[in-house]
């Protein structure tokens, strides 16, 4: 196998964790409370990336005084912020609707480099944002738009959504200087903390855990290790070699493979959550320009921002 080969298959490896993060947190939704399921999945995850920083013992940047005034509120938003809600969602939405909401992300991260970066959006690129709203809206109202009624879990991922996209926004406007590994180390885990200490006042982690069966510390192994360790390697090694641009087409592989593990465990999409899948992975490949509109239906502006 090539080395581009095997590039790729770490990005597909990454989406793959990430989609099927969907399908366990599902699994122990009703199980683990939502504080403790992300305390002790990014404990794990905390242990085992100051193991491989130990391990692969390469030096690293000088980190400032002033670095922590950003790693420290980017990790509280994008590491506890966003795992909070990740899990409350998936207590009261299906793995796939959660999965198709999370894969507007990279559309709302380019929204707000346009408000916080002064990015510039093409016009292909608000008709791709505006077919994933209505891709995602299809399956999160149930195509009645009439009687609007959203469940609590769609609601809480897309806030979850809002939030990594505002993560990963900052880490570029506040902290271009600090190599991603690192950068995902230290904000993983000052997140962590922050999750481990409110577990421990809300929750009290210390007698749920453990009562959990080895199943449940197995799922939330696999989190950890996979969905918040593995994947994010593998990904920032996809991004060094393939640049931005490639791999983050390869991030719409998440809803699918949300989709094939669900089918692997016996539940079929409806017709409304196939629908929004490939309206949103269409709507992403417009986006990308990899997919020409008719005129008719660009929009007329040329450039905003």
């Amino acid at each position: 196998m090539n080395s581009n080969a095997s590039i790729w298959l770490l990005i597909v490896f990454s989406t793959l964790f990430w989609g099927s993060n969907f399908n366990a947190a599902h699994e122990i939704a009703g199980v683990v409370p939502p504080l403790t399921a992300a305390a002790e999945r990014f404990f794990i995850a905390l242990v085992i990336f100051w193991l491989f920083r130990w391990w692969s013992g390469k030096a690293e940047s000088q980190l400032q005084w002033r670095d922590t005034l950003v790693l420290a509120p980017l990790g509280i938003l994008g590491v506890f912020g966003f795992n909070y809600a990740f899990f409350i969602a998936l207590h009261s939405t299906t793995p796939l609707n959660a999965a198709l909401i999370m894969a507007l992300s990279p559309l709302v991260s380019v929204l707000l480099s346009v408000v916080l970066l002064n990015a510039r959006m093409k016009a292909v690129q608000i008709a791709g944002m505006i077919l994933a709203f209505i891709g995602v809206s299809l399956v999160i109202t149930g195509g009645d738009f009439s009687q609007l009624n959203v469940a609590s879990g769609d609601l809480w991922m897309l806030l979850a959504c809002l939030v990594w996209s505002l993560y990963s926004v900052g880490s570029k406007k506040y902290a271009p200087h600090i190599p991603p590994l690192q950068f995902a180390r230290w904000t993983v885990s000052i997140g962590a903390v922050a999750l481990i200490l409110l577990a421990l006042v809300v929750e009290q982690p210390q007698l749920t855990i453990p009562q959990l069966t080895l199943k449940s510390h197995g799922i939330l192994f696999y989190m950890g290790l996979c969905g918040s360790v593995l994947a994010y390697v593998f990904w920032l090694k996809g991004v060094q070699q393939l640049g931005p641009d490639k791999s983050a087409i390869a991030f719409n592989l998440v809803p699918v493979f949300t989709l094939l593990v669900s089918l692997m465990l016996g539940v079929m999409p409806n017709a409304l959550q196939v629908g929004g899948l490939v309206l949103v992975l269409f709507a992403v490949l417009v986006f990308n320009g990899k997919v020409t509109l008719p005129a008719a239906l660009k929009p007329s502006a040329g450039r905003v921002g």
